[in-house]
């Protein structure tokens, strides 16, 4: 893990980046800003906190699609905690690496193979860090820069605001993987678009361009994409104007009736069907075909 300053058009920017290396056998522990020669070393996640209060979290697997495995999660986990304690931050937004993919959900080279027990408990552990991002007491975004599919789509689902690039295929795919949403993304659909239009999307498990989805309400704004961030903060900008209590205090209210039991036990049932599905023979068929295609 690397921490440290630089500028970037006129602003100070704190960068955490955070890198993995293959741990040898018996090997002691090693710093973690040191990398032993001949190892590769790999970023996983880019954190930065702008002067502005805006806290920005890249996944950035690109090799991957910005696919998620335990990592990412560990570091998502962590940026949410920090969004949550520091007075600083005003905003988070969540974004991928590059112009192709925002995220393409659960790494399956990483969980293809987990039986149901094991399923369910990294179901479980990012669906309590995106529970804690759907009730996180500060606005969040999540910036779309290309295709965001399966569990790239609950990602985004919990954030308060979508804005997407233009074109952008976005899709609650799991039903043709023989799955359901298993990250409680289902749940929080439901509650945030009408009943018909969100049972659809799943039901249809298709991608749908990001400008119907902006008509479904799903996507806040569909953005030309030539320098997304830029135009994402001009969105930011009547927000960021606001002291971060004030920020605080409406998103706290607004969050309230999902910190009931009732929704809780909605939210994570939801999570234990997914698990029961994952060791089907319709979901390992699925798996098999699409590592056959890819």
């Amino acid at each position: 893990m690397v921490l440290f300053s630089q500028q970037a058009q006129g602003r100070k920017v704190l960068v955490l980046v955070v890198f993995l290396y293959k741990k040898q056998e018996n090997a002691p522990s090693l710093p973690n800003s040191f990398i032993r020669k001949g190892e590769k070393k790999m970023e996983v996640a880019i954190v930065e906190h702008d002067s502005d209060g805006v806290v920005w979290f890249t996944i950035h697997r690109p090799e991957k699609r910005n696919a998620i495995d335990f990592e990412v999660m560990d570091k998502l986990e962590e940026t949410i905690a920090m969004a949550e304690k520091n007075d600083n931050v005003k905003m988070l937004v969540i974004t991928g690496t590059g112009d192709e993919a925002f995220c393409s959900g659960g790494d399956l080279s990483n969980f293809q193979h987990l039986q149901a027990e094991a399923a369910k408990q990294m179901l479980e552990k990012m669906g309590k860090i995106l529970y804690s991002l759907l009730t996180l007491s500060k606005p969040t975004v999540a910036l779309i820069n290309g295709t965001a599919i399966g569990g790239g789509c609950e990602l985004a689902t919990a954030c308060d605001f979508r804005y997407a690039k233009g074109g952008s295929k976005i899709g609650f795919v799991q039903g043709k993987l023989g799955i359901t949403t298993g990250w409680g993304g289902a749940t929080m659909l439901l509650e945030k678009l009408p009943y018909t239009q969100a049972l659809d999307i799943l039901l249809r498990a298709e991608r749908i361009s990001a400008e119907k989805m902006r008509e479904y309400g799903w996507v806040h704004a569909v953005l030309p994409g030539d320098n997304l961030r830029e135009e994402c903060r001009n969105l930011l900008a009547p927000y960021l104007s606001q002291s971060v209590s004030v920020l605080r205090a409406y998103k706290v209210a607004a969050t309230e009736k999902w910190k009931n039991s009732e929704f809780q036990t909605r939210f994570f049932a939801e999570i234990a069907r997914c698990a029961k599905l994952w060791g089907s023979e319709e979901h390992k068929r699925a798996i098999e075909s699409f590592f056959k295609k890819s």
